[in-house]
């Protein structure tokens, strides 16, 4: 009684919307458009006469993602944990729809978009979050096999999935990509109860795996180029060794925003796949501290949301919570760690901060869904207010007094109810 008291003393808003995590995507997405902002200036004007020019289409992604995010915010996780299975054989098409020369797009390379006329969408990043929707729900399904069973046949189906979908994305190529979705569906099985040395066992083959193919073609040269970047500075390692120089030149206040040097034509993607090394050279030591703070943030918060739904028996939105925050984390890990030269040079983005319309609107519709989690989590834990109750409860009636059919009563004329009656 006195926690349903005490939420109904709390406003609407505040019982539904997860305040940390709001305010750590609040302030990603404006570093974010500054640094883009400031990181594509030089190759915005150069290419299309127009400083404004990928400011103006990451604010028109970020206007549509907050369109999404809302109405994705409407439906219940119970609903999304129907459709999780439903939505991946649309992704696998998608998959193999980019591929194809006359619906994929083709940039640097890769075959990585579809082109909807104005506007190209990644199917990787689509593909990143019904795949954790897909995870979470085989995990509810099937979670104490994976933890009991003594055989790997409960393992089959997901890995299998899996690993068809990272066979579609080596194809485009994006291995960055299936390096991300690969770490996130591991931890998930982990947490829905694989034992450690199975999922040891199974990390060891898929490196095994994966050796050979990032050995091959132009990844090898890569790797080659990222044990001794500064021998190959003029070729394979070009990227990595001026992504060290603007690190190295930022300092611990950097140089300044807006000042950087290496995003004037010598550092490629500066507004992309290496933002991270631009923000180091203009914000600094410090900049970097506050960046990953709040990323760390977000991802504190996508765990809170999860053990709560955990513990409010919400299975399915709690896997999910746990998965979006892997997604998160592992993405920002190994994008600061290309920038870095930590790891071989990859193409992925910084999500919120760095330029990609795709990567941005499908991010706020993970976040979204995050907090939909929440959302449930409060009323399954704290119940509606009564407020919503009586709002409920309306609506209920009217469609309750919408499907009843009018029984209709027929009177003699000039005869009472009552002769009727007899």
């Amino acid at each position: 009684m006195l926690k349903g008291l005490t939420a109904d003393f709390m406003p609407e808003w505040s019982r539904y919307v997860d305040r940390g995590l709001l305010l750590s995507v609040t302030l990603l997405i404006g570093l974010g458009l500054v640094m883009m902002m400031s990181a594509s200036i030089a190759v915005a004007e150069k290419n299309f006469g127009n400083i404004y020019f990928f400011f103006n289409r990451q604010l028109v992604f970020l206007c549509l993602g907050i369109v999404v995010a809302l109405c994705v915010y409407q439906i219940k996780t119970s609903v999304w944990q129907h459709m999780g299975a439903k939505l991946l054989p649309i992704v696998m098409i998608l998959l193999v729809a980019v591929l194809l020369p006359v619906i994929g797009k083709e940039v640097n390379g890769s075959h990585r978009w579809i082109n909807l006329g104005p506007v190209s969408l990644q199917v990787s990043e689509l593909a990143k979050l019904i795949m954790i929707m897909y995870m979470a729900g085989y995990l509810v399904r099937h979670g104490k096999e994976l933890a009991y069973s003594p055989s790997y046949k409960p393992l089959f189906i997901p890995l299998i999935v899996l690993g068809v979908t990272d066979g579609l994305l080596m194809l485009e190529p994006d291995f960055g990509s299936v390096v991300v979705l690969t770490a996130t569906g591991m931890a998930m099985l982990f947490l829905g109860g694989v034992k450690l040395t199975r999922l040891a066992f199974l990390f060891v083959g898929a490196i095994a795996i994966m050796i050979p193919l990032v050995m091959m073609g132009y990844r090898g040269a890569r790797v080659t180029a990222f044990l001794d970047p500064w021998s190959h500075a003029s070729g394979k390692a070009y990227q990595t060794v001026h992504a060290l120089m603007a690190v190295g030149d930022g300092g611990w206040f950097g140089s300044g925003l807006g000042a950087s040097v290496q995003k004037l034509f010598y550092l490629p993607e500066a507004h992309n796949d290496f933002i991270f090394a631009v923000l180091a050279e203009e914000l600094g030591f410090i900049g970097i501290v506050i960046t990953l703070g709040l990323y760390a943030w977000l991802v504190q918060r996508a765990f809170v949301i999860g053990f709560r739904a955990d513990r409010a028996k919400l299975n399915f939105a709690a896997y999910l919570a746990y998965g979006i925050g892997f997604w998160m984390g592992f993405q920002v890990l190994f994008h600061i760690g290309v920038n870095l030269a930590l790891l071989p040079p990859k193409g992925l983005t910084l999500p919120l901060i760095s330029y990609g319309g795709s990567s941005l609107l499908v991010t706020i519709m993970a976040l979204a869904l995050l907090m939909r989690v929440h959302r449930d989590t409060q009323i399954a834990l704290f119940g509606l207010s009564d407020k919503e109750a009586r709002k409920l409860k309306n609506k209920m009636f009217k469609q309750t007094s919408k499907a009843r059919p009018k029984s209709k009563t027929t009177r003699r004329k000039g005869t009472s109810g009552a002769n009727y009656a007899r």
